[in-house]
Formats: C-alpha cells, structure tokens, sequence
C-alpha cells in the first residue's frame, strides 16, 4: 500500500457519488498573496461510505486530542479533552494574550505539525506569574528543510543572530523543538529550546550502572523589546538519581538541608508522585544561565498523571509561602485545577529571586513523560 504526504483538500460531488481530492500547498505566483495548490490523487466514494468516513475521523481527532493535545490544524478556540480534562486551544489560553504570544503560536501552528502545549505559573515573594507556555514539536514532523523553516521562525520573533547561528548549527542533533514565551511586570521574554532526547537511552546503555549526567536541553532567551539582552541555558540531566538521591540533591544545593518551606512543597509534591509512579521514571534536570546567578533544579513527573487539584495543598503552602493574594492566585488556579501537572522547578533565578514554577497541560506521552513528542 502506498502513502504519500497531503496538506491540501478538496471535495466534489454529484448525484451517486463524493470524491476526495489530496494535495500539496504550493506558493503562489511571485508578487502576489496567498497559495495555490497541486492535487495529485483522487478518491471517489459513495454518500454512505463518506458518512462512515466522517465517524471515523471524527473519532481518530478526539483519540488524537485526548491522547497528545492539540492538532495544529484544530480550531483553536474549540477545547480538546487531555487526559479526561478539558484544555483550550492555545489561542484561547489567558497565558497568550497579546500580539508577541498571539505571534508565537501563530508562527508554530503555520508549520503544519502536531504539537504540544504547555502553560505553567511561576512564584516569587510578593509575584505571581502567569502567562507562560511553551509550545514544541518533532523536529521530523518537518517534512520540508526544517533548518531553513526554523530559521525564518527564529528570525522572526527577533532571535539574535550569534543566538540562531548556535541554534541552527545544534539542530540536526536535537530530536524536539521548542518555543516559549513569558510576560512580567515591565517586560517580556522569547525562549527557543533544542531537545537532545536521543541522548538519553544512549547514555543508559552505555553506563547500565550509573548513567553520566549530560545536556538535554540547550535554551536561547531574549528580551522581546530588545534582543541585545539575551542568554543561553544549560539543562543538565542526571539519569542515575533515585528519588531519594533528588530529593537529597535539592535539600543540599537549594534548600540548606530541608530548613526551607519551599522543600517542604517539593517533597510533598515529589511523595505524591511517587505513588503513582516508579522511581526510575522521575526525570531530575539542573539549569544554569550565562552571566547571571540562576541556578534551578526541575523534576519531571508527568507519568503521574496527577491533575492540578491533587495538588492544591502544597499549591496553597506556595501561594503563602510567597505572600501571593489568594484572589490573584484563584484567578489563575482556578480554571486549571483539571489540568494535568507536568513537572515543578525551582532555586535562584536570574535576578537572585527565590522561585517556584509548575508546568501543566498535556499528558505526556514518551517514555520520560515529554509532552511534545506526539
């Protein structure tokens, strides 16, 4: 049976019968606005087998949605169950609002890929962020020069130049794509991230008995309003920790040996996960920044498949922690609270701020809970 790629359509029809045209998107004529297209097979079928068709189209969507988010092609203000949750689109979140969100998203859902969607919020002393996401990809769902495509993505949320040299030169090595976007109160950040995923099992074959740490996430960020003002982040994997040896690991390098409330947060939340899931599947990542103090740990438990409300006591002791109005916090985790809980970071950020972020979404759906590997 053969196969071959389509991303335009069309339908016909007459009396008896309704065919089904499959193409290519072409540019259109030089000088002028929009596409053409090139349809290359046909498909002719009777009304009663196009209604059996749609049944199960109609289906394999609400499989896909549940089963890995959002369709790039999906209306994106209809919500999509994920994980038995209700998610909106990301065009409808309140964490993209704005023309520099609403450009993001419009930029990745334009590369015809399916994707994944993240939101998190993010505590500080007195702060409460919350419009943040991160939206990612297979970079081999790009089936046209995902190098040259990238590049004009990057270039046009303003990457800067040394910044999209490294990104593009790291970009046959990576395996996932990732953009982000986050808003403060005076001012707002473009990430983009390369995943080297294939490292991982690579790495624990080679060291069954105690896997190497090494880098899995290399991240570019600028300031949207001026890119002059940018860094690079290392996300550092250690794969042989036990859940034992993390939360040892945070104690001593982030909280001064458990004195700190905010450890108390990151284990009741890491005990939680646990009785969901296998030591060996907690994902424990330590970041740095380039020229300025950051110095943060993540712990990915997404294949706890713990909702957001299941962790609303440690939330709460968060929220307090950091003296956040109960009000403002509502606002936030309210119409969250049925979304799935990813992962929790936490230390110094790049201004010395202690800090605490909680991503949330989608399911992850890879063997170390990834949620953008649909």
């Amino acid at each position: 049976m053969g196969s071959f790629y389509a991303n335009a359509f069309r339908v016909e029809h007459r009396e008896g019968e309704i065919a089904l045209l499959f193409g290519e998107r072409l540019p259109g004529p030089a000088g002028t606005a929009g596409e053409a297209a090139r349809m290359i097979r046909r498909i002719v079928l009777s009304p009663a087998s196009v209604k059996r068709l749609q049944i199960l189209l109609d289906a394999a969507v609400r499989d896909y949605g549940s089963r890995y988010g959002m369709l790039g092609e999906a209306p994106q203000a209809e919500p999509v169950r994920q994980g038995g949750a209700t998610a909106p689109g990301p065009e409808s979140s309140p964490a993209v609002r704005g023309e520099k969100a609403l450009r993001l998203v419009r930029l990745v859902r334009d590369l015809d890929v399916p994707y994944g969607f993240e939101r998190s919020f993010k505590g500080m002393p007195a702060t409460l962020l919350g419009k943040r996401f991160l939206i990612g990809f297979k970079k081999d769902m790009l089936r046209e020069d995902p190098p040259e495509r990238l590049a004009i993505l990057c270039r046009a949320i303003g990457m800067p130049a040394d910044d999209l040299a490294e990104f593009c030169r790291l970009l046959p090595e990576a395996n996932i794509v990732l953009f982000g976007y986050e808003e403060g109160a005076t001012s707002s950040v473009y990430k983009a991230y390369l995943e080297f995923g294939k490292k991982f099992e690579t790495v624990v074959r080679e060291n069954p008995d105690g896997p190497a740490s090494f880098l899995l996430h290399l991240g570019f960020k600028w300031d949207t309003a001026d890119s002059t003002r940018h860094t690079r982040a290392r996300y550092i994997c250690y794969p042989s920790f036990s859940v034992q040896a993390i939360l040892e690991r945070v104690a001593d390098v982030f909280y001064a040996r458990r004195q700190a409330c905010p450890f108390d947060i990151v284990k009741g939340i890491v005990d939680l996960a646990l009785r969901r899931m296998r030591d060996d599947e907690f994902l424990y990542l330590e970041v740095t920044e380039e020229g300025n103090p950051r110095r943060s740990f993540d712990i990915n438990m997404y294949r706890a498949n713990l909702a957001l409300r299941d962790l609303s006591p440690w939330l709460e002791m968060m929220r307090r922690h950091y003296g956040i109005a109960a009000e403002a916090f509502s606002a936030l985790y309210d119409p969250a609270e049925p979304q799935i809980f990813g992962h929790l970071s936490g230390g110094i950020d790049r201004l010395g701020r202690d800090f605490l972020t909680v991503y949330f979404g989608v399911k992850g759906s890879s063997r170390r809970g990834d949620p953008y590997a649909a």
